[in-house]
C-alpha cells in the first residue's frame, strides 16, 4: 500500500476514533456539572429518540424556562425504570447549567474509563500513521511486509 493511501486509511481511522472520543469528553463535562450541583426535578417524556439505543427526549422546566434533553431511563431506580412517552420521570440537572440534565444520576464523571484509554493509544497510532507512514509506531497496512 502507497504511503498516501496509509496517510488516508490512517485519517479515517483517527476521525472515527475522534468522534467516539468527543462524545466522551462531551459526556465526562456533563457528568461533571451533573455530580458538582446536581439539582432534581420532574420531567415528561415526549417520545422515542430517532437514535434508539433506549433513549429518550424530554421536557422539564426550571424557574418557568423550559428546556429538552435527551437520556436513557433511571434505570437506577425501579420506579423510573419503564416510564415511556406520556410519563414522568425524575430528572437530574445542573443548577449553574440547567440545560444540562440527565434522567438518571451519573456514578463517575469519566465512565468506561479503560476503553478510552485503549481508543487513545489506537487514536495515537492512526496519527502517527498520517504524520509518518513509514514509521514503527504507525499502523503496519502493508500486506507484503505482513506475509514476507
Amino acid at each position: 500500500m502507497s504511503r498516501s493511501s496509509q496517510r488516508w486509511v490512517g485519517l479515517a481511522i483517527a476521525l472515527f476514533l475522534g468522534w467516539f472520543l468527543v462524545g466522551q469528553a462531551r459526556s465526562a463535562w456533563k457528568n461533571h456539572w451533573l455530580l458538582t450541583d446536581p439539582q432534581e426535578g420532574m420531567a415528561v417524556i415526549t417520545k422515542e429518540h430517532w437514535g434508539g439505543h433506549g433513549r429518550f427526549v424530554y421536557k422539564y422546566a426550571v424557574s418557568g424556562t423550559r428546556y429538552t434533553g435527551v437520556s436513557s431511563r433511571n434505570w437506577q431506580d425501579p420506579k423510573y425504570s419503564s416510564v415511556g412517552p406520556g410519563g414522568e420521570s425524575i430528572v437530574y440537572y445542573s443548577a449553574s447549567h440547567p440545560w444540562i440534565s440527565l434522567l438518571f444520576k451519573p456514578r463517575t464523571v469519566v465512565e468506561g474509563l479503560p476503553g478510552i484509554i485503549i481508543v487513545l493509544c489506537f487514536e495515537f497510532f492512526a496519527i502517527m500513521t498520517i504524520v509518518r507512514p513509514g514509521s514503527g509506531w504507525a499502523f503496519s497496512l502493508d500486506d507484503a511486509k505482513a506475509n514476507s
